[in-house]
């Protein structure tokens, strides 16, 4: 709106008066201010008096001549606020042509220091316009004058970027000392400012025009590989500086626009890398955005992907950035990838696929909060997914002012009651779309009584009531909290607690300043200094209300954090100085579970008396805490804990307790299930499985009824299907008999040779049995891969092929997965476990076959690809001496050419090849490269072939140059001794591996 000289307000006519004689006094005293006159004007909206009073300026007396040199400068500037404070489209486009004209009338004039500032916001002004003209649907025609526009500002910039690249190259030929020339050393730094400003707005206007076109990628390589140009000269040459920073994310916007989606992905990750600078920020939310789409752009679409990459830089944004339009544009790019997720019926189940649309939703409302050119895509998106978001939608409300802290206070209660009834009314609410209204309405009810309360605290005096100052401080603790203000929360909550001793007021603020620490901790686990400050205040909370219930969770709090710090003998003493009752037994067998899970790891590491350890400790804690129940009111995690108890007893062999742990009329899952049913679809299916551990464990025990206990355990196994439901029943069936199978081969590694044959041997007569009586493939498949472990566990150290019990336990394996009918008999598991059979069988020809029919579908599965070589490696073995060598030389360079000529089995050094660099293979690479110099010499030695032997030793001192610690002490000693065996085998000394070190 124009604010024209002619009928100003009474106010503002008042206002001019006294700047008037401001000034003129000001003249009299040291000449016209004409600089901050106009200055003001424009701060008034008094544009048209400011362009009068510089038409004008040449009458006054006392004007300083540079600021008189530059007036058409000053006229530019006064156009443009004017066309920002405009609500009319033709006035603003008026007032921005009168700027631009005065932009070249000044240029035209000559030479000035301000010749450079100009040309930018000549630039700029030519920007501007262009982008009026693509606002909403630009026809044809506005797109023409648009992509004008912009191609003209890219050629202003590029006058300013040749014109700037002269006076640099002459001032740096000159030598400026800061020192001894301030004024001229500050210019240089100013026209460096705007010499790489101006490089980066004339890339951006390349870019603009490109985006005039409907695809910028096909019909406008032209602009875009200019602007790629410019943009790689200025990230390459100028990277330490901001915009050279940010011209990486520009980059790797165009590469993306021309389909180079290789380089792009580069350009993005450069510009992640670089410092995290607060002016970087928002481009650094620009380039995960870019990284998004094109994880998205893949086919099929990458969402996962995207997801993890989305929401990680999510995490990191400051709240001061979530209103940022770089930020929303992110949220947008993530929504798009949760609904695509959503969408996935081929993949996801119904509840995984309705959270991807519900995380998408909250993503696509957060964002459309947000100004940006997102706004229109985040709007659409809304509305495909029924959802109107008005485009006008308010921001939160500011509230008034209170007069004083009681009036602050009694404002407080009212919101304090008015988002209690909205917190109720989110809850019963069941429209997704209202239930996202009510939470908005939530939030701006709280940031209002944040707006208050702090208003009002801080107009607290020595005549103010201290118990409704403590009040007031509870009520800003709890929005605060419930805002996500964690840090907030904490400090005005610990504040309250020790300022209020003994007082409710005082133990609410400080239970909420603890959850706050605790959601802080969440997110920053690894804090010591959290940690310690949850640690001592929670001892404060529990020793100045020693009595209440909600001080004495401040000590369980202290508990868990020892818990996930594996604090055990800390953790167990602060449980028994608790008083007796539920707390501090739910608390004992929560120990006896961290302690349960600490020993599988243990074991998994190979320390087995750690282990062994660690489980008698959890089985006395776990005992403890399920002894202390009530009859009657055990619950799931009760149930729970008395399955982790009998796994336990299971482990150290204590069989008759395993089994009164499960049967246990208190705590006892076997019995308890079926009274309270559980959660989670998988704990009947783990108790069943436990079950049918420890029956089979029970035969071995002395005096057992073997015909009972096989009974029982064919009605387990019965239990065990039935527990498992739904279309993939099969599949789930499979896995949780896999982990069966692993499970009980674990069970034979740690016991003792007398009990681990008696196990064996129950094992087998239960496992044939029911093999005998059943057609069910999953439970079949099971069967074979419990047959093998029982078998594998018979073996010694070193033996590649089973002999004896081993190799009846390894036929009666492939002869159960032999009875396996239908498509399963053919599915990758089956093969792959008959294939793995078959080689420890020495049935080497009938393993590579199966292993190359499975392998011309599934060329990538790493396992069967091991197994393939590993079988012509070990067949090889027991080949005579002229068959020997071909048989090395396939499992070294693979072997069973397809159509093109591709080897379907690999070998050793494809495998390696194929898993170098990845962690997740970082064994798998180690183990190949370490077959692959022991075939070639094997292969060398066949053949007698010195040269192939000493090749066999540059296979190992290769990686070892590479990989030093060749995946750790036991690779690495493995390496040695086969290294020091070629070294003889050559006639060289044999030192291994530490002559290469000191070489």
């Amino acid at each position: 709106m124009r604010t024209h000289l002619s009928s100003p307000r009474p106010q503002a006519l008042l206002a001019w008066s006294f700047v008037t004689i401001g000034t003129l006094l000001n003249a009299h005293a040291g000449g016209e201010p004409a600089e901050d006159f106009v200055k003001r004007l424009r701060a008034a909206n008094y544009y048209d008096t400011a362009i009068a009073y510089l038409d004008r300026l040449d009458e006054f007396p006392g004007v300083d001549f540079e600021y008189l040199k530059a007036r058409e400068l000053e006229r530019s500037q006064t156009f443009i606020d004017a066309a920002f404070a405009s609500r009319s489209t033709t006035d603003r486009d008026e007032y921005f042509q009168k700027a631009e004209d005065s932009l070249k009338k000044f240029l035209a004039e000559g030479d000035s220091p301000r010749q450079s500032e100009a040309r930018l916001q000549l630039g700029k002004i030519q920007m501007i316009r262009a982008a009026q003209l693509m606002i909403g649907e630009p026809d044809d025609q506005k797109r023409a004058l648009a992509r004008e526009s912009y191609e003209g500002a890219a050629a202003t910039f590029e006058q300013i970027v040749e014109s700037l690249r002269a006076k640099l190259k002459e001032m740096r030929g000159a030598k400026i000392d800061a020192q001894s020339n301030p004024e001229e050393a500050a210019r240089r730094d100013q026209y460096k400012g705007e010499f790489l400003e101006a490089m980066m707005n004339s890339g951006e206007a390349l870019i603009y025009a490109a985006k005039t076109y409907p695809d910028p990628g096909k019909q406008a390589k032209a602009q875009l590989e200019k602007a790629l140009v410019s943009f790689t000269d200025l990230s390459e040459k100028y990277s330490d500086y901001v915009q050279g920073a940010i011209a990486l994310l520009r980059r790797g916007q165009i590469q993306e626009m021309l389909g180079q989606p290789a380089p792009a992905l580069e350009s993005y990750m450069r510009m992640l890398d670089t410092v995290d600078a607060p002016q970087l920020r928002e481009a650094k939310f620009g380039a995960t955005s870019g990284m998004v789409r094109l994880s998205m752009s893949q086919s099929p679409p990458a969402y996962d992907e995207a997801i993890t990459r989305g929401e990680q830089m999510l995490k990191t944004a400051r709240p001061d950035e979530r209103r940022l339009p770089g930020f929303a544009e992110l949220q947008v790019d993530l929504a798009k990838a949760f609904l695509a997720k959503s969408k996935d019926e081929a993949n996801l189940k119904g509840p995984e696929r309705k959270k991807a649309e519900s995380e998408g939703r909250q993503l696509l409302v957060a964002a459309s909060k947000v100004a940006g050119d997102h706004l229109e895509t985040a709007t659409k998106l809304l509305s495909d997914l029924g959802i109107d978001k008005l485009a006008d939608e308010k921001q939160l409300p500011t509230a008034e002012p209170p007069k004083d802290f009681e009036d602050a206070l009694e404002k407080s209660l009212q919101i304090y009651r008015a988002s209690e009834a909205l917190i109720a009314s989110i809850d019963a609410e069941q429209d997704p779309g209202q239930k996202e209204s009510l939470q908005d309405q939530l939030e701006e009810t709280q940031s209002i009584g944040i707006q208050i309360l702090r208003q009002g605290l801080t107009m607290i005096s020595v005549k103010s009531d201290a118990n409704l100052v403590n009040q007031a401080r509870q009520i800003l603790t709890l929005f605060l909290y419930r805002e996500g203000r964690y840090r907030e929360a904490s400090v005005v909550g610990m504040f309250l607690a020790k300022n209020a001793p003994s007082s409710e007021t005082g133990l609410n603020g400080g239970v909420i300043s603890l959850n706050a620490l605790q959601m802080l901790l969440r997110d920053d686990d690894d804090n010591e200094f959290l940690v310690s400050t949850i640690s001592s205040f929670g001892d404060y909370l529990s020793k100045t209300w020693p009595d209440d219930p909600q001080a004495a969770n401040a000590k369980e709090i202290r508990v868990k954090l020892a818990l996930k710090g594996e604090r055990w003998d800390e953790a167990r003493e602060l449980i028994l100085e608790m008083d007796s009752g539920p707390a501090q037994a739910s608390l004992r067998r929560l120990l006896g579970q961290y302690l349960w899970a600490d020993a599988i790891g243990k074991l998994q590491a190979g320390e087995n008396d750690a282990a062994t350890n660690l489980m008698q400790q959890a089985r006395d804690d776990l005992k403890a805490g399920l002894d202390d129940v009530a009859e009657g009111l055990a619950d799931e995690r009760v149930m729970s804990a008395g399955l982790t108890l009998a796994k336990i007893h299971l482990r150290l062999d204590e069989s008759t307790e395993a089994e009164a742990a499960l049967s246990n009329s208190k705590y006892g899952p076997l019995t308890l299930i079926s009274k309270l049913g559980n959660s989670d679809d998988s704990f009947a299916s783990d108790l069943y499985g436990t079950e049918l551990q420890v029956v089979v464990q029970l035969m071995t025990s002395d005096g057992a009824n073997l015909d009972n206990l096989l009974k029982r355990a064919g009605g387990t196994m019965d239990n065990l299907r039935d527990s498992v439901k739904g279309e993939d029943a099969s599949k789930k069936l499979e896995g949780i008999y896999l982990r069966l199978a692993r499970s009980i081969r674990e069970q034979l590694d740690t016991a003792a040779p007398a009990k681990k044959a008696k196990l064996i041997k129950a094992f087998r007569v239960f496992l044939e049995q029911v093999a005998g009586t059943t057609q069910d493939n999953a439970t079949l498949l099971w069967i074979g891969q419990t047959l093998m472990q029982l078998g594998e566990s018979t073996m010694n150290p070193g033996e590649t092929k089973a002999i004896g019990n081993a190799a009846e336990l390894m036929t009666a394996a492939l002869s159960t997965f032999e009875k396996i009918s239908g498509e399963e008999k053919s599915s990758p598991s089956v093969i792959f476990q008959m294939g793995r059979a078959q080689r420890l069988l020495g049935q080497y020809s009938a393993s590579i076959n199966s292993f190359e029919g499975l392998l011309k579908t599934m060329p990538t599965m790493i396992d069967a690809q091991i197994e393939a070589a590993t079988a012509y490696e070990q067949w090889a073995a027991t080949l005579p001496p002229k068959f020997a060598p071909k048989s090395y030389a396939k499992a070294l360079n693979g072997a069973k050419p397809d159509a093109k000529g591709n080897n379907v089995i690999w070998g050793w050094g494809k495998i390696s090849k194929q898993t170098m660099g990845n962690e997740k293979f970082r064994d798998t690479f180690f183990d190949a490269r370490y077959h692959l110099a022991l075939c070639r010499f094997l292969w060398g030695k066949a053949l007698k072939n010195n040269d192939i032997i000493k090749k066999s030793s540059g296979d190992i001192t290769m990686v070892a140059a590479l990989y030093p610690d060749l995946g750790g002490n036991e690779q690495r000693a493995k390496f040695d001794a086969l290294l020091k065996q070629i070294q003889q085998a050559s006639g060289e000394p044999a030192k291994g591996l530490d002559a290469q070190k000191k070489n």
